[in-house]
């Protein structure tokens, strides 16, 4: 685990794997699941686990994430958030992650898996934010990430700016939560484990710039989709603008906070 590139060791990843790893997750319940990623990265890192259900108000391709997680005890079952159809003190765990600011009530999907969850039971929270220290590479990405969340709102699609640190701390603190552990990092505790983190040190490594410009140009298509207003053309311009933004800075994932607390 030493064997790491600087930016990563010192991110504070490290310090989020020694938070996680000391939890015997029990019967887990992961909020606004999309692809399995997070319980992917839990499998990997908790002590132990028995099972986990991964719920969202719906997948793309259901199927397929059930064949990527084909013999391990993870069921993924489509429901909203905001009304879960579980019993009270239904898990050991409750768990949502880089998801707040794609819910249209927070307030009411953070109550319900508060409600859900056992006493004594651990809820983690994983979110990004987008003030603090940033580097140009991840002020980009921030930025890139709330133009495209413009884009998502003109088709429908929910998707609020990420939020703030302050607004964090006091979202997660007004739910009551015992022995809350609060850790902030510039890389993802799933970063330890990956194959490409040395690769991905350099935000201006060849293949982060190419995804990110595909990124945009995926927007991009889409925003096309909606016509010539001269909002959207705005929009397009400032798209463009990021194109030559990433190649100049790179891009790098903002920060985030890991909430650990006991209900």
């Amino acid at each position: 685990m030493e064997d790491l590139p600087s930016g990563l060791l010192n991110s504070g990843a490290k310090e989020i794997l020694k938070g996680l790893e000391v939890i015997s997750g029990g019967k887990v319940l992961d909020v606004a699941t999309e692809k399995g990623g997070f319980i992917n990265t839990l499998m990997k890192v908790l002590k132990d686990y028995d099972s986990f259900i991964g719920i969202d108000i719906f997948f793309k391709d259901l199927d397929s994430i059930k064949r990527e997680f084909e013999d391990k005890p993870v069921e993924f079952i489509e429901m909203n958030a905001e009304n879960l159809k579980f019993f009270k003190n239904s898990f050991d765990t409750v768990t949502i992650s880089h998801s707040l600011h794609h819910l249209t009530s927070v307030k009411k999907v953070l109550t319900e898996m508060v409600r859900v969850l056992k006493p004594d039971g651990y809820f983690i929270l994983q979110e990004p934010f987008h003030d603090g220290i940033q580097s140009e590479a991840q002020l980009t990405d921030i930025d890139q990430h709330h133009w495209g969340s413009k884009i998502d709102n003109l088709l429908n699609i929910p998707h609020n700016f990420t939020f703030t640190k302050h607004k964090l701390k006091e979202t997660v603190k007004e739910l009551g939560l015992r022995e809350l552990n609060i850790i902030e990092a510039t890389h993802f505790v799933k970063c330890l484990f990956c194959d490409d983190k040395f690769d991905c040190e350099d935000p201006k490594n060849e293949g982060i710039i190419k995804f990110a410009l595909n990124e945009i140009d995926r927007d991009l298509k889409r925003l096309s989709k909606l016509g010539e207003r001269p909002e959207y053309n705005k929009l397009k311009e400032e798209g463009e603008r990021l194109k030559e933004r990433v190649r100049r800075t790179g891009s790098a994932p903002s920060s985030h906070m890991l909430f650990i607390g006991k209900k």
